[in-house]
């Protein structure tokens, strides 16, 4: 015997057509919403603390900060569907879900700007070490200032025997 899968929208009382919410809250859904709060909290806390180490040079920390930023953010991404059709809900006005989801996006967006910028930076520190190595390793066909050296000046200087 097979038993039927219940559904968690078949549990839900009928909406009051007087109050503003169309869809009445279960205590799953609260406990989501107060979970999701919480989570939001968590990972401003989180990118708060990588913005302030890169801001102080400490750029070991967003390694290890990484793999608890990727956890976090995926349960995020994961729990919204069940959060998103309360966001207009008294109870989520209360806790004040979109306050939370704004500040997590500015958080989030500024995060990501300072990440970005060190990667440019990384790239431009790469690619000038290639030119050096580059430089170095074509047997001193290019001088100091990049500019290819021309083939009577050989790199050693000598003395004119000719006075």
């Amino acid at each position: 015997m097979t038993l039927k899968k219940k559904f968690h929208f078949g549990e839900r009382p009928a909406p009051d057509t007087q109050t503003e919410a169309p869809i009445a809250l279960t205590a799953d859904d609260e406990a989501n919403l107060d979970a999701y709060v919480e989570k939001i909290r968590e990972t401003v806390a989180i990118l708060r603390k990588e913005i302030e180490a890169i801001n102080k040079g400490e750029l070991e920390v967003i390694s290890n900060i990484f793999e608890e930023k990727s956890k976090i953010l995926k349960w995020l991404e994961l729990r919204t569907p069940l959060v998103e059709p309360f966001l207009n809900h008294d109870a989520a006005r209360q806790l004040k879900v979109k306050e939370h989801l704004g500040e997590l996006k500015d958080y989030i967006e500024e995060d990501g700007i300072m990440l970005s910028r060190m990667a440019v930076a990384a790239r431009t520190i790469l690619r000038e070490v290639e030119k050096v190595s580059n430089r170095n390793d074509l047997g001193n066909i290019y001088g100091k200032s990049g500019k290819k050296m021309s083939a009577n000046s050989s790199g050693d200087t000598g003395i004119d025997r000719e006075f």
